[in-house]
């Protein structure tokens, strides 16, 4: 694929912000058409513009900054929406389609369940697709902008960076594994684009793309529903309040085990666990050795989570959850609940039950 232009963004710690950074943002909004005050006043900011200008605001934290850059985006989403004629995702939208991606059990199917969800959409918002050639994984989102004012870059930019930031939240790694190209080439190439995107970053590509490793789409998805839930509080909209950060080896491990008990009423051996880690046997034992974490014990926190999860949810009796995680009968899973909860398996449902 060709290129026009290379960019390789640091990371930098984001919390809390200058003002600087914040009349960065919102001078970008205003390029596309929009009321810098009118953002301000929408994000519940206990300051204005003019505070900001006069330098009144020596630093914004983290409720505010994401709250600002929520409705940024959404404004900048909005206006070049308006201007290419084309329907804008809704952020329930958004969290629908994650919720339809978080339940996969590999990259590979997460990004087929993203492509199917878009193919669903009938006003056609945008067009999804996978391809791989010589070892790389390369997802095409064409969406269907003229690509000629600065709100289609930003929103695209938004738009990429969000993708990218999530896949890696799926599968629990830090850095910068994905590498997103943009549709878009001279004069977008040389515009600042470290509150929107960190990472590497290409220009002139045929339509959007996200490209990474054909490896990692067999890679396990490692979060859950309820760590989504979470998420969503603030994700996407957290860009410049929040470093991204990946799972360690040892939580990696943990969810793993977790997910596969759940799913599967089973614990890897270490060699698959490795595998699916990305890791040999060798390797994934010298990092948990090096983190003093044994598989023992993350074995133990993953019965316990598994556990609580399936006593909570009430369809299981207390015998069919012992054999699902593992104990060779009910009394010795009793104790270990009682080891961890200091409750019994029935108190423990009958508090949770009183509790909804």
């Amino acid at each position: 694929m060709a290129a026009t232009a290379a960019r390789a963004v640091r990371a930098r710690t984001r919390n809390p912000l200058s003002a600087d950074d914040v009349l960065n943002l919102l001078h970008k909004a205003t390029r596309v058409g929009a009321d810098p005050n009118d953002i301000l006043r929408k994000a519940g900011a206990p300051f204005s513009l003019a505070d900001l200008e006069a330098g009144r605001v020596p630093a914004v934290g983290r409720k505010h900054m994401t709250a600002i850059y929520r409705e940024c985006v959404v404004t900048i989403g909005w206006h070049s929406s308006r201007l290419d004629n084309k329907p804008q995702m809704h952020p329930d939208e958004f969290r629908l389609m994650c919720h339809c991606l978080i339940t996969a059990r590999t990259l590979g199917q997460a990004l087929e369940r993203q492509a199917m969800f878009y193919r669903t959409r009938g006003d056609r918002l945008s067009a999804v697709s996978l391809a791989v050639d010589r070892g790389v994984a390369t997802l095409s989102v064409d969406t269907l902008r003229r690509r000629k004012s600065f709100g289609a870059f930003l929103s695209d930019l938004a738009g990429m960076s969000i993708f990218a930031r999530f896949y890696a939240w799926l599968i629990g790694m830090g850095g910068h594994v994905f590498h997103v190209g943009l549709a878009y080439g001279p004069p977008f190439t040389d515009e600042p684009v470290a509150d929107f995107f960190v990472g590497e970053l290409t220009f002139g590509h045929p339509v959007n793309t996200i490209s990474f490793p054909e490896r990692l789409l067999a890679m396990p998805v490692v979060r859950t529903p309820d760590e989504l839930e979470a998420l969503l509080q603030e994700f996407p909209f957290d860009f410049m309040a929040e470093k991204p950060a990946g799972l360690t080896v040892s939580d990696r491990v943990r969810s793993l085990y977790s997910l596969t008990l759940m799913r599967d009423g089973r614990l890897p051996p270490l060699d698959e666990l490795a595998a699916l880690c990305g890791l040999s046997g060798g390797t994934l034992r010298r990092r948990l050795q090096e983190a003093d974490v044994s598989i023992r014990s993350l074995k133990d926190e993953a019965r316990r989570e598994v556990a609580l999860a399936l006593m909570a949810r009430g369809r299981e009796t207390v015998d069919d959850v012992a054999a699902r995680v593992g104990f060779r009968d009910a009394d010795t899973f009793r104790a270990a609940f009682r080891r961890w909860t200091g409750l019994t398996p029935r108190a423990f449902r009958r508090e949770v039950v009183s509790s909804r």
